[in-house]
């Protein structure tokens, strides 16, 4: 078979490719268009989420004009709450777990230069499962790929431009993120959204830099992302960054910015490999860019974790014995039910119809790491004191 021009071929498969999204956008089949919150909560899981029972919620209906809510027509028994109402009903009975004013906002970044550890899975169920709690949370993705973008209901490139993403902030045409912040269709995630063109406006910005005499206006940019996200995090209880899967010039930005790093890993000696040696490579960024630099906490999350294969199960004991009180004791356990979510664009969250024993096991993991940020919150400690919780 005769070559053919690489730029040929690949011209080829972009017109096709291209062509098919377009259409399945016209059509509206695509799994972006009208994206909604489809999942109802039942008054018993409405009641758990705030705090109250049953009949005190349902005797507050009418105060919070929920009159109309959806009800079986054979016995008239409410369908169940949105969560658009369950965090109406935690505003209304003041149980909401929001930070107080003077607490920080606490910025995570979910961040491994290895892709396919689950990085972008994780950070948006963990939204979910932030925003299921009650807390107002800021999604940034930072990463070209834009997973996280297409999860949240936007397409890259045909409905989110360079425009819209962090670029006009870091290459300092905007003052502040303020322009790039979208509403989602979940109540209380908002979001910064990525896309192709941010990879290649991010090596324009590397061959400006390289051409910069002043060493400290070089440094400076790495900053950059971190006081922007300080002109909306205010609005926010949370903020998540969802990294690219390498360690670029943006990858930089979000390690400086973050308060604290979630670090996905599978149990096996090559990921393991690839860890250890992305921690080595953060230090001696770090090292060069910002002595000062703290965490509250860096943690890894052991992914894709199979409970059939014993190798996994061993080797999680020694990730275990190697990072010790820096590795959760939750692993992501490896899921068919979360994969044909993500195939759906949906979160194991938002599913209608839960796999209950899914959410327990996001619950355990996403549980644990929101126990470390209220330990940052000085507004929780007497909660946690009265939960016996150090």
């Amino acid at each position: 078979m005769p070559a053919i021009r690489a730029l040929d071929k690949l011209d080829d498969i972009l017109a096709s490719s291209e062509n098919f999204l377009q259409r399945m956008h016209e059509r509206g089949n695509d799994p972006h268009q009208n994206k909604q919150l489809n999942r109802l909560f039942s008054p018993s899981e409405a009641a758990d989420m705030v705090g109250r029972d049953r009949t005190t919620l349902a005797r507050a209906e009418a105060e919070l004009g929920m009159e109309s809510l959806q009800r079986n027509p054979a016995n008239n028994r409410r369908l169940g709450y949105s969560l658009g109402q369950v965090q109406a009903f935690r505003k209304f009975f003041g149980t909401l777990p929001q930070r107080a004013d003077s607490d920080p906002p606490i910025t995570i970044a979910c961040q491994n230069f290895k892709g396919g550890v689950g990085k972008s899975t994780t950070c948006v169920n963990f939204a979910h499962y932030l925003a299921l709690k009650g807390y107002r949370v800021l999604v940034v993705d930072t990463d070209s790929q834009a997973t996280t973008t297409s999860m949240f209901g936007y397409m890259p490139d045909a409905q989110v431009t360079q425009e819209q993403t962090l670029l006009p902030y870091l290459d300092s045409s905007e003052s502040s993120l303020v322009y790039a912040v979208r509403k989602t269709y979940w109540p209380n995630i908002d979001l910064i959204p990525s896309c192709l063109a941010l990879y290649e406006a991010e090596m324009a910005i590397a061959a400006h830099l390289a051409a910069e005499d002043d060493r400290a206006k070089r440094l400076e940019f790495f900053s950059e992302l971190k006081f922007g996200i300080e002109t909306v995090s205010q609005h926010y209880d949370v903020v998540l960054l969802d990294s690219p899967p390498a360690l670029g010039l943006i990858s930089i930005n979000v390690l400086l910015a973050a308060d604290a790093l979630l670090v996905p890993t599978a149990p096996r000696m090559y990921d393991f490999t690839s860890t250890v040696q992305f921690f080595r490579m953060v230090r001696n960024y770090i090292s060069q860019i910002d002595t000062t630099k703290e965490y509250r906490w860096i943690s890894v999350l052991t992914t894709l974790f199979d409970q059939r294969l014993v190798s996994h199960k061993q080797f999680f004991e020694v990730m275990q014995a190697c990072f010790g009180d820096g590795i959760l004791q939750h692993v992501f356990f490896q899921s068919s039910e979360i994969i044909n979510s993500a195939v759906q664009y949906l979160g194991s969250y938002e599913q209608p119809k839960p796999n209950r024993k899914v959410l327990e096991m996001l619950d355990g993991v996403f549980g644990e790491i929101e126990l470390r940020i209220l330990r940052e919150w000085p507004s929780k400690r007497a909660m946690l004191h009265e939960k016996g919780i150090a």
